[in-house]
């Protein structure tokens, strides 16, 4: 009996766990700011991707084409499905593990697969808490590093997951042939979609 309640306690913390990191309701919007420019996110709807149900993220920025981020929100984690840049559609073959729940500090994994046409690998790794400030205010949030190669291109980046906002800070750096662009971008506003 003690065994069947521990089970059904960890279930439930799971389940609240996937909710907190990353709140998904439609109408929630984030708003960034990167370079002094603005750009907002939005949680536009839901839509099945072959068999998986997915949240669509819609990404909007003056000098950008609008983009589309599909992700799988569940107990295990959060992980990206497909996404498109203007008519472009790449999926994820399979579905790439951006956070893996329940967070726990030094625990990495790895994903190798498709994105698009192109095969493509990536290493975690989760170095645990620590409290970020943005324009937005400070948060509490778990620092989640990636590292990636496609055709060529390497991509280092970091995450910062704050419970119940998302990603609260990102940093990254994309070196290819001839090539090399980094950046920061942070949170300015959260506003929660109504549930």
């Amino acid at each position: 009996m003690t065994a069947v309640a521990l089970v059904l306690a960890w279930t439930f913390l799971l389940q609240e766990k996937s909710a907190d990191f990353f709140p998904h309701s439609q109408g929630t919007v984030w708003t960034y700011v990167s370079e002094g420019k603005e750009g907002k996110i939005t949680v536009s709807g839901e839509e099945k991707v072959g068999d998986v149900e997915t949240v669509v993220l819609t990404s909007e920025r003056p000098d950008r084409l609008a983009e589309k981020e599909y992700l799988a929100i569940g107990d295990r984690g959060i992980r990206l499905v497909r996404r498109s840049i203007g008519d472009r559609v790449h999926d994820f073959d399979p579905p790439i593990l951006r956070l893996k729940l329940p967070a726990l500090q030094g625990e990495s994994w790895e994903w190798k697969g498709r994105i698009g046409e192109e095969e493509a690998r990536a290493r975690f790794t989760n170095r645990g808490e620590e409290e970020v400030k943005v324009p937005a205010g400070t948060y509490k949030a778990w620092k989640v590093e990636v590292e990636m190669e496609l055709a060529g291109t390497k991509h280092r980046g970091t995450n910062w997951y704050a419970p119940g906002i998302g990603i609260v800070r990102q940093e990254f750096t994309f070196e290819g042939p001839g090539k090399r662009q980094s950046g920061v971008i942070e949170l300015k506003a959260f506003a929660p979609g109504k549930p």
